[in-house]
């Protein structure tokens, strides 16, 4: 995504307001985990480049419509995701500066630099940024359901009211199978 901030820049305004709406892009999608498709414009971002004395900053809340498998079940099912996304936005316009604070090797500079999205003609672009953001805010398990039982080990239906679950046939292993049949024969004659 591409913003224009030369009005910040040029000092005529000291914020920007800004909505985008898209569809995943295939920046997004390659970086998604499997499984997990987005909706029809799912994804949808409302947020504000502010300048205060200097210091640049971009603030936006993010919610993203998705649907994926249940981790249990194998149901599709729809989610949602919202969190906020902050950045610092560096008006360093040579690739020398830019260079030196990457490169800098003091520990005031460890870390920052990942938070740094930069000004290149007028304009930002977080458009990887924000994709990496996306897919680091995927939940790790994805349930239909807190109380979904999953499928049954046995003839792998969904297990729920109607289909409790197989009993699983017990399995013996083949060098103590007369020792099973001297069991059984015990059993019976009690």
């Amino acid at each position: 995504m591409k913003l224009d901030v030369t009005d910040i820049l040029n000092g005529r305004c000291s914020t920007l307001d800004f909505e985008y709406s898209e569809d995943a892009g295939e920046s997004l999608t390659a970086m998604l985990p499997a499984g997990i498709t987005v909706l029809p414009d799912g994804i949808f971002v409302t947020g504000r480049v502010s300048d205060t004395g200097g210091y640049m900053s971009l603030t936006a809340d993010v919610t993203v419509d998705y649907t994926v498998p249940c981790d249990r079940c194998l149901d599709e099912t729809d989610f949602y995701l919202e969190f906020t996304f902050e950045r610092v936005i560096s008006a360093a316009a040579s690739p020398e500066a830019r260079e030196r604070i990457i490169n800098e090797d003091d520990e005031e500079w460890d870390g920052v630099t990942d938070d740094l999205i930069y000004v290149s003609n007028g304009c930002i672009d977080f458009t990887e940024d924000l994709s990496e953001a996306i897919t680091l805010e995927f939940p790790l398990r994805h349930l239909c359901s807190d109380d979904c039982k999953g499928l049954c080990p046995v003839c792998g239906k969904k297990i729920n009211e109607d289909h409790p679950g197989c009993t699983p046939k017990k399995e013996i292993d083949p060098r103590l199978a007369v020792l099973q049949k001297l069991l059984d024969n015990s059993e019976k004659n009690n």
